[in-house]
């Protein structure tokens, strides 16, 4: 029996039998403790089998990235499970963040990707970023949640900042305009630092401009219908202590409302949802489904 209401036109018990007939093992845990409740055992067995003795993450947990090795995206991915089943005091937090530090630049950025896992299959948008990635914003958020404290959670913070800052790495008037997956974010980073209006800082202060009547932003350079939705900008495993009407400043209240619509019409008639980027492996396709349905359960469950 699902035990968490859903909006009109969600089919909940479809989208379980999609994840249960295509998704990975992760996945198929996930939906029931999502949708049945229970402890974390069964999750936590399930993402286990992707961490490495350094404390870092791998083994194909974001599908883009098939290497064994730890990765800076399976391992922000990694985090962000653990931070949604209410579980940031676990040890292999504190481990992955040890893990972020031990590759970081000097400057305290994170690596798209290592050369290690260049030599395994991954995605073709899965290059390194010289100059640090986005990925950054979400370890120096996670580290400041958790108390993480020492010299690579500062300079990854000061990274942050400057990256922010009217006077930023473009030393421009304005903040450069965010990319898409910089701006989710940078969201999530400047609510970590408590500040009492995050939607009145300078590099968010033109987001709601740049989206779409029904809340998309697009994605520069990926692929040609790809975009971040208002409701993934929003969404937070990390339940940042921001205030109540932050949402609604930072996107309108009918472009979030249209875009919810939107994520609603898209379930498929399987009962699983997609990504807006290719298949570049059917494997990669698949795991990238699995993982969007039950990350549309969770984004529409109150």
């Amino acid at each position: 029996m699902n035990h968490r209401p859903f909006p009109p036109g969600v089919r909940a018990a479809d989208a379980e039998e999609f994840v249960f007939s295509h998704g990975r093992l992760l996945e198929r845990r996930r939906v029931g403790l999502l949708l049945h409740g229970g402890g974390p055992d069964g999750v936590l067995a399930a993402l286990g089998a992707h961490r490495n003795p350094d404390g870092g993450f791998g083994h194909g947990l974001e599908p883009d990235v098939r290497s064994p090795h730890s990765e800076p995206l399976s391992t922000l991915t990694a985090l962000d499970l653990l931070a949604s089943w209410n579980l940031v005091d676990h040890p292999w937090v504190r481990s992955a963040l040890e893990w972020a530090a031990s590759v970081s630049a000097v400057d305290g950025t994170i690596p798209f990707v290592t050369p290690a896992s260049l030599e395994w299959p991954h995605a073709p948008w899965v290059r390194p970023t010289p100059g640090g990635s986005h990925l950054t914003y979400g370890f120096a958020a996670a580290a400041r949640l958790t108390g993480f404290g020492g010299g690579w959670a500062e300079a990854a913070a000061d990274w942050c900042r400057s990256r922010l800052s009217p006077d930023g790495v473009e030393s421009s008037a304005a903040p450069p305009e965010l990319p898409a997956y910089e701006a989710k974010y940078a969201v999530r980073f400047l609510t970590s630092e408590g500040l009492s209006d995050p939607s009145d800082h300078p590099a968010l202060a033109g987001l709601a401009s740049r989206l779409s009547t029904d809340g998309a932003l697009r994605v520069v350079g990926g692929a040609e219908d790809e975009m971040i939705h208002a409701v993934d900008l929003l969404h937070n495993p990390w339940a940042l202590p921001f205030p109540s009407d932050l949402p609604g400043r930072l996107v309108p209240s009918d472009v979030l409302a249209r875009d919810r619509g939107w994520l609603i019409s898209g379930q498929w008639p399987d009962g699983g949802w997609t990504v807006d980027w290719p298949a570049w492996s059917p494997a990669q396709g698949l795991e990238w489904r699995g993982l969007r349905t039950v990350e549309a359960l969770d984004i529409l469950s109150p």
